[in-house]
């Protein structure tokens, strides 16, 4: 036997400890804990630890803290797992990372438990001392083990197939030995880091055996063990026990292997919460029932949430629906009487001006009040097409004659090509090249003209809309079809602009009709919406074959 090696005999009542720690205070609650029952040897260092390891006897356990400066403590745990002479050395993680992602993390590290910061005195000693034990447990058997194989090397004469078969069997008890406590250990963190209680029924007594989880739902429990019925009866509400009893025997009695429910549950404050309950269902070769394993959840603040939202957004629609048919009457009106202004021609041309202004600024507002009611549409229930035949090289047109009167001063150049029939919403088509004119009107350069561009392809039509200028800005470009969403920072005090809905009524648009929209912008080439179109939109009908 090498020097430093322990020989198993009984369980010392102070096993050796390692502790890495590199806080002052921290080390000494540590020590305070461990010294009565434990042996301890303190490092502030994980890199002097681990080359510790390579002269001396190694402890019974090592007590890592988990984040220190240098050489971590769970860089020192991933070093001792991957070290033979180390490999089955217990290793408890000190931290103060709580959530199940760290946890997760620790374990893929290699380390057998957790006491979370601040930790208990007795909570912490009884972790070493049960690492301790369980290391203790295994030498011993490694020690029985290689003593039966000591004597059955007195049958095998030769020594190759001795040395073999010794070290194949004390690999394979480890190696089993190791996988059973590392399961073990995992469903055991896994439910002390997870909010849910879990829970596992057992068949033959129906029971339920809770874990460490969800205390603030169960509260204390001892024994962890409850009689099903009863427990539910107390804690289920009484309208929803017969649905939860009905369920779970129909998933019990059933071929599956899942149970789920939704329900209310006295707290351990005596409060009703909303909670999910899920459980997987295990079974043997003839479909018998030999273990279930569920989790109780509490939902009861998402549900609260879902509730705010589903109001807050029927408010929404009612608000904005209200407040779109009360103002369209007055703005029609506003925009009759300033068009009869406009017609008498007796107005001069100072009063012509204001009044070309009141219907410029009126037909802005109406605008928006579409664009309102596209967006109420789109967020609570997506755009209903009314399909027809089409051709884009007149709805361009049409855009275009329409934004030439709007804005008099401005030039814009209309080119087509190919064949730009298909089948479409024609008037949410018009609103797309409308937008997009509106965009280029809005934030192009005022002396270019705007070049519009439609051309029709083998099986899609495309439309370009193009205008020089000062670029989108990069930080803005992932988000320009976002809703809210604006031009240019520089554009933000233009007295024309819009409520930031144009362009993602655009996309919305084109996406309801099996297309794609994407823009480009830089200083050198201008800005250019392009979009591109089947056809026929894959909400319409399959054309009827000619005969």
């Amino acid at each position: 036997m090498r020097p430093g090696t322990h020989t198993p005999s009984a369980f010392t009542a102070r096993p050796s400890v390692w502790l890495l720690e590199d806080s002052p205070t921290e080390a000494r609650a540590a020590q305070a804990a461990l010294a009565p029952a434990c042996d301890v040897t303190l490092f502030s260092d994980g890199a002097v630890l681990v080359e510790a390891l390579g002269f001396q006897a190694p402890p019974d356990v090592l007590v890592l803290d988990r984040e220190t400066p240098g050489l971590t403590g769970l860089e020192v745990c991933t070093f001792v797992r991957g070290t033979p002479a180390t490999a089955l050395l217990p290793v408890l993680l000190l931290t103060s990372h709580q959530t199940p992602e760290d946890v997760v993390e620790g374990l893929g590290a290699g380390a057998n438990d957790y006491v979370f910061k601040p930790f208990r005195p007795q909570e912490l000693v009884a972790r070493v001392l049960g690492l301790a034990h369980w290391r203790w447990r295994q030498r011993q058997r490694d020690t029985e083990v290689t003593t039966t194989l000591d004597a059955t090397r007195q049958d095998l004469s030769d020594e190759h197939a001795r040395r073999t078969l010794a070290e194949s069997a004390l690999a394979e008890v480890r190696a089993a030995e190791l996988r059973a406590w590392n399961s073990e250990q995992r469903f055991r963190l896994a439910a002390r880091a997870t909010q849910d209680a879990i829970w596992e029924w057992n068949p033959q007594t129906d029971t339920l055996e809770w874990s460490s989880g969800g205390r603030d739902l169960l509260g204390p429990l001892d024994p962890p063990k409850v009689p099903r019925q009863a427990w539910w009866r107390k804690h289920i509400h009484p309208k929803d026990l017969a649905a939860v009893q009905r369920g779970f025997i129909e998933a019990i009695e059933g071929s599956g292997d899942l149970w789920h429910s939704n329900h209310r549950f006295l707290d351990a404050q005596s409060v009703w919460r909303e909670v999910e309950e899920r459980a997987l269902i295990v079974r043997d070769g003839e479909a018998r029932v030999v273990q279930v394993v569920g989790a109780l959840r509490d939902v009861s603040a998402r549900k609260q949430l879902e509730t705010e939202t589903r109001q807050r957004g029927d408010f929404e629609r009612q608000l904005i629906g209200i407040v779109s048919h009360d103002l369209r009457t007055p703005l029609s009106s506003v925009l009759l009487s300033s068009a009869l202004l406009l017609e008498r021609g007796h107005l001069e041309e100072p009063q012509q001006k204001r009044v070309r202004r009141i219907v410029a600024s009126t037909e802005r507002a109406v605008r928006m009040i579409h664009d309102l009611l596209d967006f109420t549409q789109v967020r609570y229930g997506g755009f209903s097409l009314r399909l027809q035949d089409a051709d884009l090289h007149v709805l361009v047109d049409t855009a275009v004659e329409e934004a030439r009167a709007r804005d008099a001063g401005r030039a814009i150049q209309a080119h087509h090509a190919g064949d730009g029939t298909g089948t479409w919403d024609a008037d949410r088509l018009s609103q797309v090249v409308g937008n997009l004119l509106g965009n280029a009107l809005a934030y192009g350069d005022p002396a270019a003209p705007i070049q519009v561009r439609s051309q029709g392809e083998a099986d899609s039509v495309v439309l370009e809309v193009h205008n020089t200028g000062a670029p989108i800005p990069a930080d803005l470009l992932p988000r320009l079809f976002e809703p809210l969403e604006r031009g240019a920072a520089h554009q933000e005090n233009r007295t024309d602009r819009s409520i930031g809905l144009g362009l993602f009524i655009v996309r919305q648009v084109v996406h309801a009709h099996g297309g794609i929209v994407s823009v480009s912008s830089t200083a050198e080439a201008g800005t250019t919406f392009t979009v591109r179109l089947p056809r026929r939109s894959p909400a319409a009908p399959p054309a009827t074959p000619r005969g």
